[in-house]
């Protein structure tokens, strides 16, 4: 009898220290998996950006990245510095590569960390790639040379930024038969019928994008909700999910929608990275705040656009609504 509990005992711990440590508790959904799938049927997945959490970054270095696209398209890139970002991603020595973001249309994006760190992550991960399956990064900000801007007539030519991220999507990215990860404000994105870039192209490419919008919280019972999206981070269809049966007044959206709506108007999926009081803001890049040549050129191009002086194009007031604000997006 002693032997037999002695046997009892032995195959009992060798089941413990076999079985893994996590067993019985429920593992999250393969988000990025899912995201990479919808290549399987569409030719863009459209995500809005920066991202909240980690998925962008996770998503780049997941092995099975390079298998199922071609390209990144991104808001804070100047499309008249391609080439720059071309030889930068490919590994090649450009010392001025922050010009690419800094010098856009929107001079928030010179204080992003989030291009910094996804230019960089892109380059290391095409180091180890044969030369035909490279990432390529696609900026597709309006080609403005600010060095030419002095008045507000100067930069009037580049305001239609969704004009400039069709061109670049479609003649770099559809005519070539390539495929796109899109990273872009969800203005730009959504399937709306309107003027953003998404809906632009899907006249001419009708169903071409799978739309992707970043969890924020919901406008009503935010907590309930969050605690039936379960686990993070994961991905969640609108079809046939019970986030699409939902009335759209519970997503934030920035449009009115006929009574009934169901679903977020315009997506296909939610990403869910955490519940909405978890959520941290981007910090502000050091580089580019404590550069004062940097700074003294935003603020001339503030001067020459006349930009009021409660606007972003001012580092002052752009560092004072920082200043007033918390490290979570709730804050």
């Amino acid at each position: 009898m002693r032997l037999f509990r002695i046997i009892l005992a032995t195959c009992a711990a060798a089941a413990l220290l076999a079985a893994p440590a996590d067993a019985g508790q429920p593992h999250p959904p393969d988000a990025v998996g899912a995201a990479l799938k919808a290549f399987d049927t569409h030719t863009i997945v459209a995500k809005s950006s920066p991202d909240p959490g980690t998925f962008v970054f996770d998503l780049v270095r997941d092995p099975r990245f390079p298998d199922r696209l071609t390209d990144i398209a991104v808001e804070c890139g100047n499309s008249r510095l391609q080439p720059l970002l071309d030889a930068y991603i490919l590994g090649g020595d450009v010392p001025e590569i922050s010009h690419v973001w800094r010098d856009t249309t929107q001079p928030s994006c010179g204080f992003s960390t989030f291009y910094e760190q996804l230019f960089a992550l892109v380059r290391q991960v095409n180091a180890s790639l044969p030369p035909d399956r490279k990432i390529r990064v696609l900026a597709c900000d309006p080609p403005i040379d600010w060095s030419q801007v002095r008045t507000p007539a100067d930069a009037e030519p580049f305001h239609d930024r969704d004009a400039s991220i069709v061109s670049v999507v479609k003649t770099q990215v559809l005519q070539k038969n390539r495929k796109v990860l899109m990273l872009f404000g969800l203005g730009h994105l959504t399937h709306n019928g309107g003027s953003g870039a998404v809906s632009q192209l899907e006249r001419e490419y009708p169903g071409a994008a799978y739309v992707v919008a970043d969890h924020y919280g919901f406008t009503t019972d935010n907590a309930r909700l969050e605690r039936r999206l379960g686990a993070w981070p994961a991905l969640v269809p609108m079809q046939g999910s019970w986030l699409g049966t939902l009335d759209a007044s519970y997503f934030p959206t920035s449009r009115e929608y006929p009574p009934g709506t169901r679903g977020y108007p315009g997506v296909d999926a939610y990403l869910y990275e955490g519940p909405a009081d978890l959520l941290l803001r981007e910090p502000l890049s050091a580089r580019a705040v404590l550069d004062t040549d940097y700074m003294n050129e935003l603020r001339r191009r503030a001067a020459a656009v006349d930009a009021p002086p409660d606007s972003l194009e001012w580092p002052e007031f752009f560092f004072e609504r920082e200043r007033r604000s918390g490290v979570l997006l709730r804050g």
